[in-house]
């Protein structure tokens, strides 16, 4: 057995075996899998072939369930997301049930958005404190911080563009790139606001991270970063956007000093599209997928576009050897499959966020606490803007990271109102004990 196959059966034992006295760490054993799960990895071969992921789940809802009335208590007991969610599987159900073109690939795809559901549950309900949700990003980013190890160390390439680096569901080029789209602006964060050690972790981590970002040579993620750079600086406030400021020119240059001209022939494919093969593919799949919402409106089921797309993209289809294709939008996937109401559903989920992160800023913070908090706000919502402009490009829908950061939201939602509820307690019982003491003073008669 291999060093890192101890560890990381190490890591993961006392996840599972400390969830008993939180299951926050059983979370974090959760991603720990997400980001290194052996049976993808050279050294997991030592390991036995074993279902981690599922375990480790019914591990963290076991100890959920027998802690739940012990756990500090919530602020936001039912944040709308999380109704939203729910909504959007139940959709899902009604689909597969009623309209599917392909049931039987439909319920697949039900139950993995189910799963997504309960992992959605889970963050909300356990990550309570402000100390649980930083370990819980920062488990993030020392995740990503792997993945970017591992492409410095070998990084393993198809057709000129990085394969087999990321986790289960981001295996491909830009399914990678969507997972490091959305938790990049988290390194940031913890730069800006976090501890010494915090800051040193984020500064070794930010051009292995940025050098598997391009590796990945995906146009998507790369219009995504764009935009969330700039919303970085449009919706950042006070000293938290001098940090910025004052970080963006050496970023920018670590970045261009990166870049390979693989990368840079591809990003210039995004304004001459029409010369690029793949990429005016795309828009006729896009188009296709049209048609497709217009006949069914209320879906056709999950995969249903790639079942249906020998009649909406027959020339696609055909050209890639009459194999089915994929619409590769995840805004056009959502309401091909699960309906309008499904992508309603499931963009009301993202916008509810986004109001909500945006609340949490509303105030400038005071404390070190509360700029820690904004700042985790903001990554947050950038991570979402990023994702949600790389969802044009590609599908999501079905990748963890699509519904990790609407529940990261929630969850720092109800830290939020605790931090505040805990100020307002403290300037409560400041007032009563000056009162007091002004109400015990002697009263002095007037000559």
């Amino acid at each position: 057995m291999t060093i890192r196959a101890v560890i990381w059966i190490i890591l993961f034992s006392a996840g599972a075996l400390w969830s008993f006295s939180h299951p926050i760490y059983g979370l974090y054993a959760y991603f720990l899998d997400y980001y290194a799960h052996p049976p993808i990895r050279w050294w997991g071969k030592s390991l036995p072939d074993f279902r981690w992921s599922f375990f480790i789940s019914i591990i963290l809802l076991a100890t959920f369930l027998l802690k739940r009335r012990s756990l500090p208590r919530l602020e936001v007991k039912r944040p709308p997301q999380l109704t939203m969610m729910a909504f959007f599987i139940l959709n899902a159900v009604f689909v597969s049930q009623t309209q599917a073109v392909d049931p039987d690939s439909s319920w697949r795809f039900t139950f993995m958005l189910s799963k997504f559901g309960m992992l959605f549950f889970l963050i909300t309900q356990v990550v309570r404190t402000k100390k649980h949700f930083r370990g819980l990003i920062l488990v993030q980013i020392l995740g990503i911080f792997l993945w970017g190890w591992n492409t410095y160390q070998n990084p393993r390439k198809k057709a000129g563009r990085l394969y087999g680096m990321g986790g289960v569901d981001s295996y491909s080029d830009n399914g990678m790139a969507a997972v490091l789209i959305a938790i990049m602006p988290f390194i940031g964060a913890f730069f800006w606001e976090g501890k010494k050690w915090e800051k040193v972790i984020c500064i070794m981590a930010a051009p292995l991270v940025l050098n598997a970002f391009i590796l990945c040579n995906s146009r998507g993620a790369f219009l995504g970063l764009l935009v969330s750079a700039m919303a970085a600086i449009m919706f950042s406030k006070g000293s938290l956007r001098k940090k910025i400021l004052l970080t963006a020119l050496p970023a920018s240059i670590l970045f261009m000093s990166l870049m390979d001209p693989a990368f840079i022939a591809r990003i210039q494919t995004i304004e001459n599209y029409q010369e690029d093969g793949s990429a005016s593919q795309r828009v006729t799949s896009w188009k296709g997928g049209m048609e497709l919402i217009q006949d069914y409106p209320l879906g056709t089921g999950g995969g249903g576009f790639e079942t249906l797309s020998p009649i909406y993209i027959p020339d696609i289809v055909e050209d890639h050897g009459g194999a089915n294709r994929n619409v590769h939008s995840t805004y056009i996937q959502l309401a091909s499959e699960w309906g309008i109401v499904g992508l309603l559903l499931f963009m009301g989920m993202l916008i509810t966020s986004i109001i909500q992160l945006h609340k949490i800023r509303r105030t400038p913070p005071s404390t070190d606490d509360e700029r820690q908090i904004f700042a985790d706000s903001l990554a947050i919502e950038l991570g979402i803007i990023g994702s949600m402009t790389a969802g044009i490009f590609t599908g999501r829908i079905y990748g963890e990271s699509t519904y990790w950061l609407p529940a990261f939201a929630a969850a720092l939602t109800n830290v939020h109102a605790v931090e505040k509820k805990k100020t307002q307690n403290a300037a409560d019982l400041s007032s009563l004990i000056d009162q007091g003491i002004t109400d015990t003073r002697p009263s002095v008669k007037e000559d």
